[in-house]
């Protein structure tokens, strides 16, 4: 027989285990699951504002680095850990905008949108570890931004 404090225990493991297994939905936590870190590395002299991830924005000073981690099925060709990147200079309404996604394609990416979100020969990232990819921006890519609709 559970008494109340045993019940409660079950229940709040329960509740706990379905939040976490729940998480975003986006990782896959199989049998064959690969974790996979792509890294873009800001050397354009310049600090940039990186959105992707899912919604995530953040600063990246130069020097600095934005990190994305994905946990997917073994044999996973993607690149990144979203469908979409968005690279913005500070205060500016200037910067690139990649999809992953045929249809939501703009001409606003600073390379064919399939090599950001592919890690295939065609890829822009390198190679940096097991699972670990990693592509450089440099100050050349500054040179050709676009200006971004709101």
């Amino acid at each position: 027989m559970i008494i109340a404090s045993d019940m409660k225990k079950y229940i709040t493991f329960y509740m706990v285990f379905i939040l976490y297994s729940c998480g975003s939905g986006l990782e896959y936590d199989g049998p064959n699951s690969r974790t996979y870190t792509y890294i873009l590395t800001n050397q354009t002299g310049y600090e940039l504002i990186i959105t992707s991830d899912f919604g995530r924005t953040e600063l990246v000073l130069n020097n600095g680095a934005f990190r994305c981690n994905i946990s997917v099925e073994e044999g996973y060709t993607g690149a990144l850990c979203s469908m979409e990147l968005e690279i913005r200079i500070p205060k500016t309404n200037m910067g690139y905008r990649c999809y992953g996604l045929a249809s939501e394609i703009e001409g606003l990416c600073f390379v064919d949108d399939a090599k950001v979100f592919t890690i295939s020969e065609s890829t822009i990232f390198t190679k940096t570890g097991i699972r670990t990819y990693e592509y450089v921006l440099t100050p050349e890519l500054l040179e050709n931004v676009f200006e971004l609709p709101e």
